[in-house]
């Protein structure tokens, strides 16, 4: 894994610990409190959903450049081909 990616699954976890420690820090409260409390939980978790898709988009993209280093990265000018053009008329065969 990158560096990048350690980060932010500590702190996703550090911050779940946070909102842990909070929740169980702070005894009964009033029901305003706790429908506070329950906003703060419910955004908390988008937020890591959020974190949760940027770390798996982050090993994605860190797969891929390894397979693309691992690969060698370059390929042999004889196997790549010009795109075709949109009018239908390919550089190759002229």
């Amino acid at each position: 894994m990158g560096t990048a990616t350690i980060a932010m699954i500590i702190a996703i976890g550090l911050a779940a610990r946070w909102v842990i420690t909070a929740i169980k820090g702070e005894g009964g409260g009033g029901g305003y409190e706790l429908a506070s409390r329950d906003a703060q939980i419910q955004r908390l978790r988008e937020e890591m959903d959020g974190l949760h898709g940027e770390v798996r988009r982050l090993a994605e993209e860190q797969s891929f450049m390894v397979r693309l280093l691992s690969e060698g990265g370059a390929r042999p000018a004889g196997e790549l081909s010009a795109p075709e053009r949109p009018d239908g008329h390919n550089p190759e065969t002229t």
